[in-house]
């Protein structure tokens, strides 16, 4: 199997060290109080009959890209869809399942490292090998934040707009990278990493950066914490930086992701009392 290739579709990451650990999703909202005609058992009867013991990562990457595909399984409620593929996954022997998630960890971490991918002028959807994909963007907005209560808020905004070359004026900021890991549809994971700056007659200062936002499901779990790297870019060409470190835990995502945030100061303008930024974010292994 060939897990250098990952298809790319153009559709338009609480303070430091802070863990972020929990469900992020409700069962009860998920399920559809109707009675569908596509049962969760007639599709984990199908499905989960096509692997055995002597099944390999191939085999269990072909089931799971024919799931993704079905319009039938489609038709599940959310909570539904991540119960089969948990018992998909765990058709196979451990090991088989070890090597598969070793290997789409190795095949989102080589997407997340292409630039192109994560700096496009837009949100841009990635898939995978077996049909699963990867949402990531990033946002430039002004930082309302007045308290802690309020700066610990989930960021929900996740369009790209001119900003990336535009004119910062004086004041809070917040710049956030964010990643989504979705399969069937469902967003199995959100990475978010916040960057709250201040542009001033100093440059730029980095305040603090955050996970607010960050969030896994019942099937993946996400422990995360941020640091700031650099916080001040006081002269023209100058950048300052934030690291958020993630680790997924669960049968339908596991491994860990690091994003590096780069705030670069391009321009600043005294007496218009602005700045222009160029921001970007990147994988770091």
């Amino acid at each position: 199997m060939n897990l250098g290739f990952c298809k790319k579709v153009f559709t338009g990451v609480l303070g430091f060290g802070i863990i972020v650990s929990g469900t992020g999703f409700n069962k009860a909202e998920a399920s559809s109080p109707e009675k569908l005609d596509y049962s969760l058992k007639q599709a984990t009867d199908l499905y989960s009959k096509k692997l055995n013991e002597n099944s390999d990562s191939d085999d269990l990457v072909a089931v799971l890209k024919s799931v993704e595909e079905s319009n039938q399984v489609a038709s599940l409620s959310n909570n539904d869809k991540l119960d089969l593929l948990n018992t998909i996954v765990e058709s196979v022997p451990e090991e088989v399942a070890q090597q598969y998630q070793k290997e789409k960890w190795n095949e989102i971490n080589e997407a997340l490292s292409d630039e192109s991918n994560v700096n496009s002028e837009g949100p841009t959807t990635i898939e995978l090998s077996d049909g699963s994909s990867v949402d990531l963007s990033s946002t430039d907005e002004v930082d309302n934040s007045n308290s802690r209560s309020i700066q610990a808020r989930a960021i929900t905004s996740t369009k790209m707009g001119k900003w990336i070359h535009g004119p910062k004026d004086y004041g809070d900021r917040l710049y956030t990278a964010w990643v989504k890991l979705k399969s069937l549809g469902v967003v199995v994971a959100t990475l978010k990493l916040g960057n709250h700056y201040s542009v001033g007659n100093y440059g730029l200062k980095m305040r603090y950066c955050s996970v607010a936002g960050t969030k896994g499901t019942a099937w993946s779990n996400v422990d995360a914490s941020c640091d700031v790297t650099d916080s001040k870019a006081e002269k023209i060409g100058y950048d300052m930086n934030a690291v958020g470190n993630y680790k997924l835990s669960g049968s339908v995502s596991n491994g860990y992701v690091s994003l590096t945030s780069s705030l670069k100061l391009t321009q600043l303008n005294k007496k218009s009392k602005n700045a222009r930024v160029y921001s970007k974010y990147t994988y770091r292994d």
